[in-house]
């Protein structure tokens, strides 16, 4: 290799009568060329915690791309002064310097300069093994792993490659003209993961179901004049969207929203909804806002009830740093079959953080929904949702053979 060449013209590591290097020492490597021939086409891979293997791949002209849970991740990188690399993930720029063992021409290792972590590697064909024993990087990342500030960005984008396992948990609070709804509320456990298909061309297919269990869900006995906490599974909604690989921040995706009638206890239509959907957005530096607008109507089933129906989901996500995502995403509902009251609207903000435990990125928020509009009869006054996703590998993807290499 040409930047080894190099170092053992230079001197820099080659033992002379003049300097005696005693047995298994750690020698700096400086020289911002050097530096420079050992980044350009270096290839770093650590294996996390939980046997999630991450990539880092660098390039001569100061670029690199991280692959860890199947995303892809943009990074930058450079030399600073003689003696440090530095990279940029996200937000967050890690410095190092480098090392090498007088024993093995071939082990060394880096020096985080702002947390004093040493990490131990084998160089062989200009790829990067991390030797030490898996554990988790820190908040920060590494050359070979990600930062919470890179997957924060990951998971608060809606077309991402990166599978996860969301559980809401939503308290709801109602009010209305009917006898008593004011006293009524209700939750609901819903399970949606995103499952993310990344295709040979960076094309995704992604698939999103969402399968809720109601409990005391208030319904309204006409005969009786009263309400009846209702337990059961409510319809499952799933979208199936084709999001095309670009190479600008603009993201798009277009695809079907579809609700399969799999309520119990009288908690849903008893009809099947068909109807497209489209996202469009623009992500910048510090996170992202579009819409996600999509329609459905009913095409079959045995319930009487007649679906035409719009959503317009506007979105808003600020990225602070440290792992956080502000922003607002609420559904805003239109009724074409209404007579009257064919608007719901809530006022939505959401707070997440994403951290990483025992190796294992996991995305947790709350948001908070006022309702603005609504059926004057009967309908939700507040709902507070707190939500855990856990990332995940996406075993479909891998029984297809479509997991990122």
């Amino acid at each position: 290799m040409k930047w080894l060449q190099k170092l053992l013209l230079s001197g820099v590591f080659i033992v002379s009568t003049a300097v005696i290097v005693q047995a298994n020492e750690w020698i700096p490597v400086t020289g911002a060329d050097i530096l420079k021939e050992f980044m350009g086409g270096m290839k770093a891979e650590r294996t996390l915690v939980n046997g999630e293997i991450s990539r880092g791949e660098y390039f001569e002209d100061g670029t690199g791309t991280l692959f860890a849970w199947n995303a892809s991740i943009s990074r930058t990188w450079k030399i600073e002064g003689d003696d440090r690399i530095c990279i940029s993930a996200e937000r967050k720029v890690n410095c190092y310097r480098l090392e090498r063992n007088s024993d093995n021409p071939n082990l060394y290792r880096t020096l985080d300069v702002e947390t004093g972590d040493i990490a131990e590697f084998e160089v062989t064909n200009g790829k990067a093994i991390i030797k030490a024993e898996a554990k988790d990087p820190g908040s920060g990342g590494g050359a070979a792993a990600p930062s919470t500030d890179e997957l924060a960005a990951e998971l608060s984008n809606p077309n991402t490659s990166v599978a996860s396992l969301t559980i809401k948990n939503q308290f709801r609070w109602f009010e209305g003209d009917l006898p008593d709804a004011d006293d009524q509320s209700s939750y609901t456990l819903l399970f949606q993961p995103a499952l993310p298909f990344v295709l040979d061309s960076g094309d995704k297919i992604i698939w999103r179901p969402a399968v809720p269990l109601l409990v005391e869900q208030p319904v309204f006995d006409a005969e009786t004049a009263d309400f009846e906490g209702e337990t059961g599974f409510g319809d499952i909604v799933m979208d199936l969207a084709y999001a095309p690989k670009r190479d600008d921040k603009l993201l798009i995706a277009f695809g079907l929203i579809t609700s399969i009638p799999t309520a119990t206890n009288d908690l849903g239509t008893d009809r099947w909804t068909l109807g497209p959907e489209m996202l469009i957005a623009q992500s910048y530096s510090k996170g992202l806002y579009g819409v996600f607008p999509n329609h459905q109507w009913d095409v079959a089933g045995s319930g009487d009830t007649e679906i035409n129906l719009t959503t317009i989901q506007p979105l808003f996500v600020y990225l602070p740093g440290g792992g956080w995502n502000v922003g607002s995403a609420p559904s805003i509902t239109y009724d074409w079959q209404a007579e009257q009251d064919q608007w719901t609207v809530p006022l939505q903000v959401n707070v997440g953080k994403t951290v990483v435990w025992s190796g294992r990125p996991w995305k947790l928020s709350v948001e908070v929904n006022y309702y603005v509009e609504k059926a004057e009869t009967f309908g939700p006054e507040w709902m507070v949702g707190l939500n855990v996703a856990p990332v995940v590998k996406n075993g479909l993807a891998s029984l297809f053979g479509l997991n990122r290499k």
